[in-house]
């Protein structure tokens, strides 16, 4: 098949006629199978006679022939042979040809094309082309071959080139860059803007080697980087403002193209990577990038606000045919990366003069205004103005740089920054004034950005509030609670100030007078009673309901609460997405505070199951769903708890059903997490009939599922309901019993075929069981500890492993004896002995134990093991502490390495490894925090020992003194109050109340021992009498630190 040939083919698939496009692709797929025809395809895309669209669409076949046939490389090779060795020895020089083509079309294909061909063929099979490239750059006397140099070494730089490939040709590359980035008559602002772009690439590639070969990065950042810094200087020296086509003391742009633009965002992008790599080389050159970022601020801002800001605003000169994505030259995209920039340089700033301060404060809020963008955006898409006003907003423009900006300045400048943000706050209110006086229609949006980055930084002036710091010479928040906001909580003119006083009150709920903080919520209320209230404001006046019930929870009345109740769940069905997600956690607020009656609760429950069941697919929503569901069952009040019992539980337990059909169904999935919250916010004892209502539907929904998700949510339900009304489960009675079902379901996921994930709460739920159900449990735990030591034997994964000797460790605490006989008496085959296969397992998983009460369980089970003094504890061995060679000692190896050498463990007597196990615990705690003497700790013990007289106890364990003082801070961690009573006695709540999945747990006695007191008087018992040859065990098998830690114990016990 010659060339003309696959000429008229080509022409032939842009045939109107459909089956002569259909022909002519089925030949050309065909063709594609030939490796002669990827060359014929590269001499017809380098025809300079052929015509554009023919050559492009050339381009685009062959792009999708390299993917299919060029080499088994790529995902979507179709094969079953590659090209042949001597076509691509043919097509590469050609497309390199193309990368000087006149036509910027053809060189971008051809740049593609090479770029495509780089990842399987260099360097093996193209070795030139990286000399190619760099011969093509250095040609300054044609334009077009370095611009298409440039593309394709780009992407290879930041995509092909390793950290020891790109180090060689750095040196040579790196000049050449130079040389074409001050060519600017020359070549066009993207290529320069792509040399910038490579170059900041190699410094991400020397900081990243810095530590292997610190000597030779070191040389070569101070060789290469202060050249490009002066080349900075000198680029920034240019006159923006000729660039933008701005005439001096204007502020608008003259129809210039921006893609000059490019180069001083790489510019800033670049000094943004050199600040946090090698900040000593910015260092001489930091004041004068700060002056050029700060300057360029200053004149971009009233070009700034008429593109963008204004309600009048001028559109921006288009791009022209050499803009691309991959470098951006837009006026928005400077803006944020210089406001970036001076963020970077804050956050290591040490001083800052109160000029510069305020210039920051009125750069991020004249900068930080709503855009003309924003405005159409929000006013019709609820979800976008949701996402973009979140906290955690993930886009990244001028806005969120700006809030980044008074971040950093006040978390590095914290007094300084609130009393400038006051005065500018001050200023902003006159000047906005006059605005609106002079008739100016976006008068209002320095208001708004000024209470938006006013409110960001909440949590600062809410904690100097709190401090008595903040005042009319401060921060006058009173002023403007009192006069301010007021004003414009009824501004339906300027709904986005009106939505954002809104937010702003309720950012400091916390502070706000009750009465005027109910004045508030009644506002909102009212704005979600008008008909002619935007989206912003209603969107605004939810989250600021939101904030209100979250922080006011005791402070706002549960009538008004009701209110807002009453206008938020309508809202349900009206919204989606990011939206819905609002409006349901502020219902779930909301319920916390307000006085439910049945009626309201059905509605509630009604209204958000229509909603949310027939399409369950997002994961943030059903997270919000499920917790309104949990804080609505928690409402304590007969009504509600009618509700959950006549109309939320049936109505999921009927759409758990459909599992039977549908094993992976989505809304049966969506009903059971549902459910499992419910049970999750009852209180303790669970509301009569409950299980009940849903037993049946569970236990079948669990028994057929193949979904391990489902598997899991039944078990957690199953566990609180063990946990939390055990008498429920066993008076369950429809058909086999619920003790029944449950040791049903627990034979199936303990068979060895099932998977481990789906096993992951069956240890807690059988702990629970030994803890709650008492002699009902007794006549099954044998083969139920049987069948789990069974499992253990081949459990490959640590959490699975944990769920399995969880129970083990509790009875080992409470009934030691008769597990231990048990244990004993066991030997599963292929494995061994029982007993062996549990202390073993336990020993190597008990560094990865979760949970408080667990990490508890574990430790007085291996206490009372060690105290036991039962021969067969004696005789059983387990893994030992890593033994170091030269191989393995100070190195990061490879998985190679690692398979030819693997780790040793020696092996060491149970006992031995008890103690250091439990040893373990008191460095740890010794990692989490320490007392100093300022805090009482060491003083108080040294009082407590002079007024005991038992000056001699001070001896005690002074053989296992190693000498080393750097364990000296567990003298003040063993106090009483000190850091191991913190770290044992925690329970993982923020405020150190109980957590409500804990809420059974608060008189068992595990839960409630004092762990500290405990651990010591074991350690001190086994060391007067010896326990199990304590002393020998502890002089043979203790390393250094675990004997200065015993040492430490022994002598401040």
């Amino acid at each position: 098949m010659e060339s003309l040939s696959l000429v008229a083919v080509l022409e032939a698939t842009l045939s109107p006629d459909q089956q002569t496009r259909i022909t002519a692709e089925l030949e050309l797929a065909k063709l594609s199978k030939e490796s002669i025809t990827c060359l014929q395809l590269s001499q017809i895309l380098l025809e300079q006679s052929a015509s554009v669209h023919l050559r492009q669409m050339t381009g685009y076949v062959l792009k999708k022939y390299v993917k299919e046939y060029w080499s088994p490389f790529f995902p979507t090779f179709k094969g079953p042979t590659a090209t042949s060795t001597e076509v691509k020895d043919q097509v590469r020089p050609l497309l390199f040809q193309g990368l000087s083509d006149p036509i910027r079309k053809i060189r971008h294909a051809c740049a593609a094309l090479i770029s495509d061909l780089a990842h399987p063929d260099w360097p093996d099979h193209y070795p030139s082309l990286m000399t190619d490239l760099l011969a093509l750059i250095s040609s300054t006397d044609n334009p077009s071959a370095v611009e298409g140099g440039m593309r394709v070494l780009n992407e290879f730089v930041g995509t092909d080139l390793t950290e020891d490939q790109l180090l060689p040709v750095a040196r040579g590359m790196l000049p050449q860059l130079l040389v074409v980035l001050g060519s600017v008559e020359t070549h066009h602002p993207l290529t320069r803007a792509r040399t910038i772009l490579i170059f900041r690439q190699c410094c991400m590639t020397l900081f990243t080697v810095r530590d292997e070969h610190p000597e030779a990065v070191k040389l070569a950042v101070a060789d290469i980087v202060p050249q490009w810094l002066e080349a900075f200087l000198v680029l920034l020296d240019r006159d923006l403002g000729r660039e933008l086509g701005v005439p001096e003391g204007e502020g608008e742009g003259q129809g210039n193209s921006w893609e000059e633009l490019a180069v001083r965002i790489a510019i800033f992008h670049t000094l943004e990577t050199l600040l946090n790599a090698f900040p000593q080389t910015l260092k001489p050159y930091l004041s004068h990038f700060l002056t050029h970022s700060s300057t360029h601020l200053t004149l971009l801002l009233p070009l700034y606000t008429s593109v963008s800001l204004s309600s009048s605003s001028l559109s921006p000169p288009s791009p022209s045919e050499e803009s691309s994505g991959d470098v951006p030259s837009d006026l928005s995209t400077l803006v944020s990366t210089l406001v970036d920039w001076e963020t970077q340089v804050v956050g290591r700033a040490r001083r800052t003069g109160q000029g510069l301060l305020t210039k920051a404060v009125e750069t991020a809020v004249w900068f930080g205004r709503m855009t003309t963008d924003d405005e159409d955006n929000w006013a019709s898409d609820p979800n976008a103005f949701v996402a973009d006003e979140d906290d955690d907003m993930v886009t990244f423009n001028v806005r969120a740089a700006c809030l980044d900006y008074v971040g950093a300045l006040v978390e590095q400048f914290e007094d300084k920054t609130i009393k400038t943000l006051w005065t500018v706050f001050e200023k902003v209110a006159v000047e906005s004034e006059k605005a609106k006086e002079s008739g100016d229609a976006d008068w209002w949006k320095a208001y708004e950005s000024v209470l938006s980055l006013v409110g960001s930084v909440s949590p600062t002036l809410l904690e100097m509030a709190e401090e008595n710091k903040l005042g009319p010479g401060v921060f006058d928040l009173g002023r403007i609670f009192g006069v301010v906001l007021p004003a414009f909580l009824g501004a339906s003119e300027t709904p986005f100030l009106q939505g954002r006083s809104f937010v702003f009150a309720s950012q400091f709920a916390k502070i706000l007078p009750p009465e005027l903080a109910a004045s508030y919520v009644d506002a909102a209320i009212k704005v979600l009673d008008d008909p002619s209230a935007g989206v912003p404001v209603k969107v605004s006046a939810v989250r600021a309901l939101h904030n209100f019930f979250r922080h006011l929870k005791s402070q706002i009345s549960s009538a008004l609460a009701g209110q807002s109740l009453a206008r938020l769940v309508p809202l349900v069905p009206q919204t989606s997405e990011n939206t819905l997600t609002l409006v349901v956690d502020t219902c779930t607020a909301t319920v916390k505070v307000a006085d439910i009656d049945a009626q309201t609760a059905v509605v509630v429950v009604e209204t958000v199951l229509n909603t949310w069941l027939p399409s369950p697919a997002d994961p943030l929503l059903s997270s919000s769903i499920c917790d309104l569901f949990t804080a609505l069952s928690s409402v304590p009040t007969p009504a509600v708890q009618g509700v959950i019992l006549t109309h939320a539980l049936p109505t999921l337990s009927t759409v758990l059903a459909e599992i039977a059909t549908d094993t992976f169904s989505s809304r049966a999935s969506a009903a059971l997490d549902l459910i499992d919250s419910v049970f999750d916010g009852q209180p303790t004892p669970l509301g009569a009939g409950l299980f009940d209502k849903v037993a049946e539907t569970l236990f079948e929904a669990m028994r057929v599922s193949e979904d391990r998700d489902v598997v899991q949510s039944g078990l957690r339900v199953v566990t609180t309901t063990v946990r939390k009304d055990v008498q429920q489960l066993l008076n369950c009675a429809q058909g086999p019993t619920g003790l029944e079902l449950v040791l049903a379901q627990v034979a199936k996921l303990l068979q060895p075929d099932e998977s481990e994930a789906g096993g992951l709460f069956v240890g807690d739920l059988v702990l629970h069981l030994i803890r709650t159900a008492g002699t009902a449990i007794g006549p099954v735990l044998p083969d139920l500890l049987r069948a789990f030591v069974t499992r253990l034997a081949t459990a490959k994964t640590a959490s699975f492993a944990q769920s399995l000797i969880l129970p083990f460790a509790y009875l080992a605490h409470s009934q030691s004896d008769t597990v231990l006989t048990l244990l004993e008496g066991i030997d599963v085959p292929g494995s061994g002995s029982a007993l062996q296969i549990l202390l073993n397992k336990w020993c190597d998983n008990v560094e990865v134990l979760q949970g408080y009460w667990n990490q508890k369980v574990s430790t007085v089970g291996l206490m009372q093991l060690y105290l036991s003094q039962r021969p067969s504890l004696q005789q059983i061995q387990v893994k030992g502490d890593l033994l170091l060679t030269e191989v393995n000692s100070n190195k990061i190896m490879t998985r190679a390495q690692a398979k030819k050498n693997p780790d040793q463990f020696p092996p060491i007597p149970f006992p031995a490894k008890a103690l250091k196990i439990l040893l373990h615990d008191v460095q740890r705690a010794g990692d989490d925090a320490t007392l100093s003497k300022a805090d009482g700790g060491i003083d108080e013990l040294e009082d407590a020992e002079s007024d005991d007289g038992d000056d001699d106890w001070a001896d005690e364990g002074a053989e296992f003194k190693t000498g080393d003082d750097d364990l000296d801070f567990l003298s003040d961690m063993l106090g009483r109050d000190g850091a191991l009573a913190k770290y044992m006695n925690d329970d993982g709540s923020e405020d150190g109340a109980l957590g409500d999945s804990d809420e059974d747990l608060k008189d068992d006695p595990i839960y409630t021992l004092d762990i500290q007191s405990q651990l010591i008087t074991f350690f001190k018992q086994a060391y007067e009498t010896n326990t199990n040859s304590f002393r020998q065990v502890a002089e043979q098998f203790l390393n250094g630190p675990e004997k200065e830690v015993l040492s430490q114990i022994l002598q401040r016990a």
